[in-house]
């Protein structure tokens, strides 16, 4: 659904998306979500230039001075870099509790282009290169959610203990080296390991339930992740090379808004209100997503979820759009999900080939239980009319018996009351 889920947020990842959602009592109150993803973006040409200059040192002697600039000039852009991040987490859902643990890794690589040994006899000594950093943070935390005295309003919020390695490390691009494809191993060996919390809340409204039935079902939501900025240590590669000596996971504020013209289908918007720092230098993010959910059966026992939508980050006019698809597979408690997202922008290399600027993947497993249909309050009385008798209504058989015995009792009465007496 484009990324989507503030003001939709229900089940067990509501301690994620909005843990005022973990307020909703619905049909999916209690169970455990285990969800994958992992996303790859390019930004800016360096991936087009790094693959250039490999393919050139190649070449040797017959690759010319001005595509060896060429590919220093596209890999030389400010907010240039690549970016990858994966998470894995597992989600417990207890009525309005939730508890969770959350593993996710962030890293970017950023270029350093460098001038000298260019010509292409010495390309093979050249070090330009990518900077490399990034983090893997554990999250182990709890979430509760409560609807408010003011009657559709939801708050809630997460506690989180948070446990980073935090990595830098060099990878020269063209230059001869064993060990550059130990990239992880480096980024594992010269990481740091430091420890902090988090602070996560949410607000929602549901505006059918606050005003007693709303056209379309409207929702609004918004959250709050990471709002104390909990800071860890960097490791001593960084700091020599001027890094802070902090790496800081800033607060993100995002709302979300929805509508459920029915049963079956679902419309959903959300919004970035910060604009989020990333690891690529001087590339920021602040997403726009929008999309749409059909539930083809829609049963308590079976159900197909198909979604759609668009994402698109503000905060970088280059990046695209992109596309969004997912469906899902309900059979009685067990939900079995995937869903995909590619841009509709792509890099091409000088040799021709041609990858989508950024692409995502997610998969969840699901076995969700228990719940009641929202409560809805007290039902209202039952109108008189609805008590009242019909005059059309069949009288019971019994009822004519007891009447007609007591009728002819009463005239038996009379009759002995009218008889003369005897002189």
């Amino acid at each position: 659904m484009g990324g989507a889920g503030v003001a939709l947020a229900q089940g067990p990842l509501a301690s994620y998306w909005n843990p005022a959602g973990l307020g909703l009592s619905d049909v999916n109150a209690y169970g455990v979500q285990i969800p994958l993803g992992v996303h790859a973006a390019l930004t800016g040409s360096v991936y087009e230039g790094a693959k250039d200059l490999r393919d050139l040192k190649n070449r040797g002697a017959a690759a010319t001075q001005g595509e060896i600039n060429a590919a220093l000039d596209k890999i030389d852009q400010p907010g240039g870099g690549l970016r990858f991040d994966a998470d894995f987490g597992t989600e417990f859902r207890a009525g309005k509790l939730g508890v969770f643990f959350n593993a996710t890794a962030d890293v970017g690589a950023v270029p350093q282009v460098d001038r000298t040994n260019t010509a292409p006899n010495t390309l093979q000594n050249n070090n330009s290169k990518l900077i490399v950093k990034g983090a893997n943070i554990i999250e182990l935390g709890a979430a509760y959610g409560h609807e408010l005295p003011a009657r559709g309003l939801y708050l809630g919020g997460a506690l989180k203990v948070m446990s980073a390695q935090v990595g830098y490390a060099d990878y020269f691009i063209v230059r001869n080296d064993s060990t550059q494809n130990d990239i992880v191993d480096k980024l594992d060996e010269g990481g740091r390991n430091s420890s902090n919390f988090g602070v996560d809340l949410g607000a929602l409204w549901d505006l059918d339930r606050s005003f007693n039935g709303v056209a379309l079902k409207p929702r609004l939501g918004l959250v709050g992740r990471n709002l104390n900025n909990p800071s860890f240590k960097q490791p001593d590669a960084a700091t020599r090379a001027g890094l802070s000596d902090k790496f800081k996971v800033n607060p993100q504020v995002r709302l979300g808004a929805s509508l459920s013209p029915s049963s079956w289908w679902n419309l959903a918007a959300d919004l970035d209100l910060t604009r989020n720092l990333t690891p690529v230098d001087n590339a920021a993010s602040r997403q726009l997503g929008v999309g749409s959910e059909f539930n083809l059966f829609n049963r308590k026992w079976i159900n197909i979820p198909l979604r759609i939508g668009l994402r698109r980050n503000l905060a970088d006019a280059s990046a695209g759009t992109l596309l969004t698809a997912g469906a899902g597979l309900k059979l009685l408690h067990f939900t079995l999900d995937a869903s995909a997202a590619v841009s509709n922008r792509s890099v091409t290399t000088a040799s021709g080939e041609e990858f989508p600027r950024e692409v995502a993947l997610g998969f969840s497993l699901s076995v969700l239980f228990g719940g009641a249909d929202e409560d809805l309050g007290p039902a209202a009385p039952e109108r008189e009319w609805k008590k009242a008798p019909r005059d059309d209504q069949p009288t019971p058989t019994e009822t004519i018996r007891k009447a007609s015995e007591k009728a002819h009792e009463d005239l038996k009465v009379e009759e002995l009351k009218a008889a003369p007496r005897a002189p």
